[in-house]
Order: C-alpha cells, then structure tokens, then sequence
C-alpha cells in the first residue's frame, strides 16, 4: 500500500501491490507481480497524460518489465530454467467502479474475475 511519511513529500499515485510465487503444477513456480494505482488528483493525472504522451503508467510499466527480466536473468544464471510469460495488463475505468461501488451498476460490468 502507498504510504504517507512526515518529509517524504506526495507521491502521485496511490496504489496497491502483490508480490508472490505460485506452483505451476509441473514441479516449477510461476513467480508475480501484481498491482493497481490510482492518481491522487486530476491535475496529477492529467500532468502525467500530457507528459507521457498519453500513457501515464508507462514509467510503472517499464519499472515492472525490468524488474520481471531481472528475475529471470538471475534465475537462469543460478542454475535454474526461466523463461518470460506475456504481460496482462488491466487498465480499471474508475468511473464504472464509482458507480458499481454506488450500487449504480453490477460488479460484472467491470469484467473482474
């Protein structure tokens, strides 16, 4: 969870993250990482879609790329066989979970699992 410290400053996103390793069923593991962030504000918001050239989770999404290519190099390094699956990325509409939150419209709308 995005934390608040006495001098640290604001962060621009609050998010939550889960980091974990999960069996395959074949005798390996299938190591994760797996997040949602939400802007603190719409002048954050709107800042990072004109700076980023309309992808404002592009930095987050590099920082999480390098992170899963580090992993693997090390695993293969250290003697063991890794290889990288395709990321999935889901982009939340938080006006749908807003008015699904409202009791407005069913938590199927929001194709969730």
């Amino acid at each position: 969870m995005t934390l608040e410290a006495p001098g640290a400053g604001n962060h621009p996103v609050s998010g939550t993250r889960q980091f974990g390793f999960e069996s395959d069923g074949n005798g390996g593991y299938n190591f994760f990482v797996r997040g949602v962030d939400r802007f603190d504000s719409n002048l954050m918001e709107n800042s990072a879609y004109m700076v980023s050239g309309g992808q404002p989770f592009s930095g987050a999404d590099a920082l999480w790329t390098s992170f899963q290519s580090k992993l693997n190099l090390f695993i293969n390094n250290n003697g063991g066989n890794s290889t990288i699956n395709q990321a999935i990325y889901y982009r939340p509409d938080w006006n749908k979970v807003d008015r699904v939150l409202k009791g407005e419209l069913s938590i199927s709308v929001l194709g969730c699992n």
